[in-house]
């Protein structure tokens, strides 16, 4: 991963206080979360595979599909 992939969305997120203060939502939910939000920057929605975002963070593709799933449920 080389230093332009981790600016592609920009060099901001945005993570609200309903999100940041969820007890229901792991950290590593929230900055999924926050992730979703800077890659939405550009194009208004997040264009990003499960398998980028496993290679960004180091995390199985499945981690990445229980973290995105369980935020669209909460």
């Amino acid at each position: 991963m080389n230093e332009k992939d981790l600016t592609l969305g920009g060099n901001f997120s945005i993570l609200p206080a309903h999100i940041r203060h969820n007890k229901d939502l792991t950290d590593s939910e929230k900055i999924m979360y926050s992730e979703i939000t800077a890659l939405s920057n550009k194009n208004g929605y997040c264009y990003a595979s499960n398998r980028y975002l496993s290679e960004l963070y180091g995390v199985s593709i499945d981690t990445i599909s229980r973290r995105i799933n369980n935020l669209k449920k909460k």
